[in-house]
């Protein structure tokens, strides 16, 4: 951006700036008019008109009603891409929309309501081919189908219902399942999915040298995924009831995690959308840690086991609402109780014990709000 500068007044000195900016010209009806003046347009009807060499809109064309910009909007960018749409009188972009490259290459197609995707939503690549298909319900994204050059399928994702004609046999909606591989590539497959009516029945996907990283499966009314290292020991699993997202009940199941050496390291298990317990191991197979969890209303109350890694209690602790709550314990690496703490309201320490190395009570505190001992 340049500056033209001028001095005004060599008694004052004072060098005054300003800044020049490229020059957007408007015509409408023959008329010069500047959209961003309402008292320009005010009244008028039909197509508007800019040019602004400079900017990032090169051209523009756009719809007027008595004053009010409301139809066809056609737009160039300064890389040569050119935008054709409809606005309503919101404002919003509403109807079919498209989207060309530099070359005049459709690149994507839209259905739009009130600015929202409603329907087929298409993109194509450079090369002119569809690239992906997308249907939009209700302002969701229910089914994409991704293409690669040769026509095979590189993404799906499907809707529960047929929506399109291209999704029937690959979405299992022809009254059995569908068995489709996706590619990362021309000839190179990611995985395999199996869907039946919509819904996705199995799933496997391979990274670029051919090794399963993640897997799912639908088996007996429970969708069951695991994910794995590259050496093909298992990672995570979650064994869940298949449920609809926006229904009642929550995750019910449960949660795994694995060191790449074999070792189980951690267990959560779920019930009406909650955690209920959660078991956690050393790599050496000792237990880390056991928490139960218990609900009540708004209440959340979690009693906590910690070990050291010899297999001895470290501590048991007990919690109210995130906050600790009556007698915590702690013990030294040969399971010896050393400590118990009581907690009060709001999580305060209220008072402390102290035990010797066999367990004989050595020293008792009680604490104030503030933190102070009597």
């Amino acid at each position: 951006m340049r500056f033209e500068c001028q001095l005004l007044g060599l008694s004052i000195a004072l060098m005054v700036c300003a800044p020049s900016w490229a020059v957007q010209r408007c015509e409408l009806n023959g008329e010069s008019v500047n959209p961003n003046n309402g008292h320009t347009t005010a009244g008028k009807s039909g197509v508007m008109r800019c040019t602004d060499e400079d900017g990032q809109v090169r051209r523009r064309e756009q719809t007027l009603r008595e004053g009010r910009f409301v139809g066809p909007v056609v737009m160039v960018l300064a890389d040569g891409e050119r935008r054709e749409y409809s606005v309503n009188e919101r404002g919003n972009r509403h109807g079919l929309a498209r989207t060309f490259d530099a070359k005049g290459t459709l690149r994507k197609e839209e259905n739009l309501d009130n600015g929202s995707n409603v329907g087929v939503q298409k993109h194509f690549a450079e090369a002119g081919y569809l690239q992906e298909l997308h249907f939009s319900d209700e302002r969701r994204t229910v089914l994409t189908i991704a293409y690669l050059a040769d026509g095979t399928l590189k993404e799906l994702r499907c809707a529960p219902t047929s929506v399109l004609p291209q999704d029937r046999e690959v979405c299992g909606h022809g009254g059995r399942a569908s068995e489709v591989t996706l590619y990362r590539e021309p000839g190179k497959p990611s995985g395999t999915v199996s869907y039946l009516k919509g819904q996705m029945q199995r799933l496997s996907v391979l990274d670029r040298e051919g090794r399963l990283v993640r897997n799912e499966e639908l088996k007996d009314g429970r969708r069951i995924k695991r994910v794995f290292y590259t050496s093909g020991q298992p990672r995570s699993e979650t064994d869940f009831i298949e449920r609809d997202p926006n229904g009642p009940g929550g995750r019910e199941g449960t949660a795994r995690e694995w060191a790449e050496s074999g070792q189980l390291t951690q267990e959560t298990t779920w019930a009406q959308g909650y955690e209920q317990r959660i078991q956690q191991w050393y790599l050496n197979g000792k237990p880390k840690m056991r928490q139960q969890i218990r609900r009540e209303g708004r209440e959340l109350e979690r009693t906590i086991e910690s070990f050291w890694d010899n297999g001895k209690p470290a501590a048991v602790n007990a919690e109210r609402n995130g906050r600790l709550w009556g007698w915590q314990k702690y013990f030294n690496e040969e399971g010896v109780l050393v400590r118990e703490d009581e907690h009060g309201e709001r999580g305060l320490l209220q008072r402390r014990k102290r035990y010797n190395e066999q367990g004989g009570l050595e020293r008792e505190e009680r604490f104030l709000e503030d933190g102070s001992r009597i």
